[in-house]
């Protein structure tokens, strides 16, 4: 197991992130020698402990450290000669494959550990966009974007009109409203309470500037 408090502030960056990247992590079954039974994603339902729960390797019997293969007596699933009617148990029966997808030849393949995307096919290659873009889904294209992001824009400029619109500009009547104690009216003209409409539209100090 991978000590995420030792290494350097990047590594431990990255130790955190694997819960979010186990739900990417598939497992195509070959001998099942390596795969956990229990804590790997190899029948597409995702690890069967988060449908069990931790009562899954205690009603069940199988260890939570076993791995696929040892969940096999004679080349069927441990679990189908029960008669217990107890949920769990139906569970497990219901969500298995068949036996057959684990090859126990001698010379059979190892478990290959694979990288899915969404409702795309598992592949061994790794997509950073595809993966960026399933996490941040792209949003809903506004009528306005090529006002802001057009080429040859400033991107300052660029960036505070896009905060604008958003209406996510600090200004002093949203400033009053997280409650901040500050003065109410226009930094430009002082002559009316500073919001977005003011300080763009009607303020006259930054309309002659």
């Amino acid at each position: 197991m991978v000590n995420i408090n030792s290494g350097s502030w990047i590594w431990k960056s990255i130790c955190k992130l694997r819960p979010m990247a186990r739900e990417f992590v598939v497992c195509k079954v070959g001998s099942g020698i390596t795969c956990n039974f229990w804590s790997e994603n190899w029948t597409n339902l995702g690890p069967l402990i988060h449908l069990t729960g931790d009562l899954g390797p205690r009603v069940s019997g199988l260890p939570r450290n076993a791995s696929v293969a040892d969940a096999l007596r004679d080349g069927v699933w441990w679990i189908n000669g029960s008669r217990s009617r107890n949920p769990i148990i139906q569970l497990l029966k219901n969500c298995l494959p068949l036996s057959s997808v684990v090859n126990l030849q001698v010379d059979a393949e190892d478990d290959l550990f694979m990288w899915k995307v969404g409702g795309s096919e598992a592949s061994v290659g790794f997509s950073s966009a595809a993966t960026w873009i399933h996490l941040n889904p792209v949003g809903e294209k506004v009528d306005w974007h090529k006002a802001i992001w057009f080429k040859g824009r400033i991107p300052k400029h660029a960036f505070i009109s896009w905060v604008n619109i958003r209406h996510r500009l600090p200004t002093r009547d949203k400033l009053l409203s997280w409650g901040l104690h500050v003065p109410s009216l226009c930094l430009l003209c002082n002559a009316f309470d500073e919001t977005r409409q003011h300080l763009f539209f009607d303020c006259v100090f930054a309309g002659e500037i």
